[in-house]
């Protein structure tokens, strides 16, 4: 009798046990876990064409070199991306009203702070100065401020942060009004081949990807002026992205950094 009631005692025990991991599991999937024990997550991302880096097609294919790496770091993190083609400065406003709910390739500022997350930085921006042949001889040896100073005519986009220098430069309002600005890159070069522009801020890589591709950079040369060496992260809409969600992304983007692949694609 004894053994028998021991019996039916272990197999209650363990019927309470099964039950007990069923109602976890069930209470898991009603609050929306995955099989990786991670909360589900699905998040509209906004991207812009600025090749090699990224692009969009019309009918939401996004593709290019930081796609790819920001792919990587949410598929860490357990989440999907659903892309949409939007500009930049756009997506910031979609983002503030909660529309759309990430932007990659995001400087830091405390205007964006009212707003947004920031992840910790997932690589680093690094901008120079492109001169035409008028200002060539010159921005070797003066600095950005004097070069403006002088009548140089820098083009820079609407809304984008460039970094500690040019921030300066741009409060102050003197400087400021010498200063030429465009919705998109692509009135940059438009710009500079109608010698209406002396000078641009970008990427090496992408006026490289310019030169290569249709010779549009090849009326630039670059000047020893390193505008911005700045740490770049991923923004989020606190209006429709939980602070838990940006916490995912950060250990997402420490682990993809300690991948050789990122080492040699983006450590510079």
């Amino acid at each position: 009798m004894r053994c028998g009631n021991r019996s039916k005692r272990f197999v209650s025990l363990f019927l309470l046990g099964v039950l007990a991991f069923f109602n976890i599991e069930i209470l898991a999937n009603a609050k929306g876990y995955d099989d990786t024990g991670l909360s589900s997550c699905e998040l509209s991302i906004g991207v812009s064409n600025w090749l090699p880096y990224q692009s969009i097609s019309d009918s939401g294919v996004a593709a290019g070199k930081q796609v790819k790496l920001v792919k990587q770091i949410a598929k860490v993190a357990g989440c999907k991306l659903n892309f949409k083609r939007v500009k930049f400065v756009d997506g910031l406003a979609e983002m503030k009203a909660g529309k759309t709910d990430m932007q990659m390739n995001a400087s830091h500022s405390f205007e964006r702070e009212k707003y947004s997350y920031f992840s910790i930085p997932y690589r680093k921006e690094f901008l120079l100065l492109y001169s035409t042949p008028k200002y060539a001889e010159i921005c070797q040896t003066a600095s950005l401020e004097e070069l403006i100073r002088k009548g140089f005519k820098l083009g820079l986009q609407y809304h984008l942060v460039y970094g500690p220098e040019l921030t300066k430069i741009q409060k102050d309002p003197e400087l400021n009004s010498k200063i030429i600005y465009t919705n998109n890159n692509v009135q940059h070069v438009e710009l500079v081949e109608e010698n209406n522009l002396d000078g641009v801020v970008d990427d090496p890589v992408v006026v490289s990807y310019r030169s290569a591709l249709d010779g549009t950079g090849k009326a630039l040369q670059s000047c020893p002026i390193v505008v911005s060496s700045s740490p770049i992260s991923l923004i989020f809409s606190k209006k429709s992205v939980s602070p838990e969600v940006v916490k995912r992304f950060n250990q997402a983007i420490k682990t993809v950094q300690n991948t050789q692949k990122y080492q040699r694609d983006w450590s510079w």
